[in-house]
């Protein structure tokens, strides 16, 4: 029977626990293919999740189902989004979108902590991947959609390790069933910690729709719940609303 979270019988490496960051790309004859070195370096990555595949680290975005059966991924038709980019980003969505289609021989080896996963290709091809954890791996939980506003100016706030550090400034907005904002109802209030993938410029207001998850079993040090970038929903460089 068809499964999505293939397994290494060696281990309990899943495809959907992981982010896979292409590592390299080689033709039938062990050399390096050029087109993919660019997803080397701009890092594209693969990810499984909701029965569909997704690729980014390209210009565009590709994605499509998938099933996995005795070592053999099979990808169905990748869709793809549509803007323009610089010459070997487009080469490179062309290109990793021949090579991940049809049936693909899928390894997964290592262990939980650095996993790898090699495709090979009928045409003899093969593409190595290297596993990084995705969030709900990591944290051990199931992320919640929400939306942050954030200020345009940080604060200082106090941090019980570092005088004089600056906050965030946050408050959470919500949306109606249409989509429209509603009147913000929270109070600004000081984030102890950052919001991962999301880097803030001074002056810009920006609304932001985070994951937030549970760290089951964080350090000690660490905060309980974690913030992690989904999408930049607006932004505002008057630093008004």
């Amino acid at each position: 029977m068809p499964t999505n979270a293939a397994t290494s019988p060696a281990s309990s490496v899943t495809l959907p626990a992981y982010y896979w960051r292409l590592a390299s790309a080689t033709d039938a004859s062990g050399k390096s293919i050029p087109a993919l070195q660019a997803g080397v370096e701009h890092q594209l990555r693969l990810s499984f999740a909701n029965d569909a595949l997704n690729i980014r680290g390209g210009c565009n975005a590709q994605f499509g189902g998938y099933t996995y059966k005795d070592g053999v991924l099979h990808v169905a038709n990748l869709a793809s989004t549509m803007k323009a980019c610089e010459q070997s980003l487009m080469q490179l969505d062309a290109e990793i979108g021949q090579r991940m289609k049809g049936d693909l021989r899928a390894t997964l080896s290592g262990d939980t902590a650095e996993p790898a996963l090699e495709l090979a290709a009928k045409d003899g091809s093969v593409l190595k991947f290297v596993g990084e954890p995705t969030p709900e791996t990591l944290y051990g939980s199931t992320g919640q959609i929400m939306f942050l506003e954030v200020a345009a100016k940080k604060a200082e706030c106090s941090h019980p390790m570092i005088p004089g550090y600056q906050c965030l400034m946050v408050r959470e907005r919500r949306y109606n069933e249409a989509g429209i904002q509603q009147p913000a109802k929270d109070k600004w209030h000081p984030l102890y910690q950052s919001i991962e993938g999301y880097e803030h410029q001074d002056g810009v207001r920006t609304v932001l729709r985070v994951k937030q998850y549970d760290w089951k079993n964080p350090p000690a040090d660490a905060p309980s719940k974690v913030y992690v970038l989904d999408m930049v929903v607006e932004q505002d460089a008057s630093g008004k609303k």
